[in-house]
């Protein structure tokens, strides 16, 4: 090995490999101080793109169970009015039951268990006009399924009618229910329809003799009231639990275990993403430590070939 003083070749070798320790070690103090082995795209490119589409899908799957766990709230709200609105049938069964009982009742008590009767439904229609969720009523038909209809209009706006008069369908929209977005991305939706419940709504379209149009038009002041009333109340009964049973199916099968299928594909997906991106501390220290001796070693070093050109103020003196 020649005596150079212009260049200190060893040196530059020396002190390249410092700086390159020196990065190294830099590196390795970021990953344990981050928990992250991916802080910049240039760290490991693939990781980062697969990372944060596995991220994207992560928080959408949290916010789609949040939306899970609203949307069970909201339908154990109706669920729980309309429990009660089966208890008032009950009740209100019970009197035109009693009512029915001509031989034993005067006209004192059938006006009480009318009374009695027009006292429930006015408390059914009071539950149903109160039960809400946030802002939205949830029992009195707005969250209803329905088919809207578009006519068929001529230039001045007027309706255009077929040969037998009957305005012309020229387009019909179905507009869901309740609609709750319950997965992470776009499309994910599930919809559940409640019915009015108000009691000029229930026990429509029951054949009596009364001409009871609906639950609320009941008058058990006469036997043959009494009769077809149980027929309108039975029907409200039933169509009560009907509703009931949708709801609980709904809530069963499509909310409950959807959520438990997201926060499964949740926790997956995150193990997932923290392989990708996410530092082994174990392996880090190791790795820490081997950069740390190497970056004191080379210091070292680069002190010794500094030093050699020394040698020449010997030659030289001499």
């Amino acid at each position: 090995m020649g005596l150079r003083i212009n260049n200190n070749i060893e040196s530059m070798i020396a002190h390249r490999n410092l700086l390159k320790n020196d990065r190294a070690l830099s590196k390795s103090l970021e990953r344990l101080a981050s928990g992250q082995k991916v802080n910049r795209a240039a760290d490991d490119p693939a990781a980062l793109v697969i990372s944060e589409h596995m991220r994207k899908q992560v928080s959408g799957m949290e916010q789609a169970i949040r939306n899970n766990e609203v949307a069970i709230s909201l339908v154990q709200t109706a669920e729980g009015s309309m429990n009660e609105i089966s208890s008032l049938l009950v009740n209100i069964r019970q009197r035109a039951i009693s009512a029915a009982n001509v031989g034993a009742s005067d006209s004192a008590m059938t006006q009480a268990n009318q009374s009695e009767i027009e006292n429930a439904l006015a408390s059914l229609d009071r539950i149903v006009s109160s039960t809400q969720f946030g802002h939205y009523k949830l029992l009195d038909g707005t969250n209803q399924e329905r088919v809207e209809f578009i006519y068929k209009v001529d230039e001045d706006g007027e309706f255009v009618l077929d040969d037998n008069d009957n305005k012309i369908i020229e387009s019909k929209k179905t507009i869901d229910g309740l609609r709750f977005h319950v997965g992470p991305d776009i499309g994910h939706t599930a919809t559940v329809s409640i019915r009015n419940m108000s009691s000029n709504q229930l026990g429509l379209d029951t054949p009596n003799k009364s001409n009871f149009m609906s639950l609320a038009d009941i008058d058990v002041t006469s036997e043959l009231g009494s009769n077809d009333a149980l027929r309108l109340i039975d029907k409200a009964i039933t169509e009560v639990a009907t509703v009931r049973g949708e709801l609980g199916a709904f809530q069963t099968n499509t909310l409950e275990s959807n959520l438990t299928s997201l926060q499964v594909a949740a926790e997956n997906m995150t193990s997932a993403e923290s392989t990708l991106r996410d530092t082994d501390m174990a392996q880090e220290l190791a790795t820490f430590t081997r950069n740390q001796i190497m970056s004191q070693s080379a210091t070292a070093q680069l002190a010794q070939a500094n030093s050699v050109p020394q040698n020449v103020l010997r030659l030289l003196n001499h």
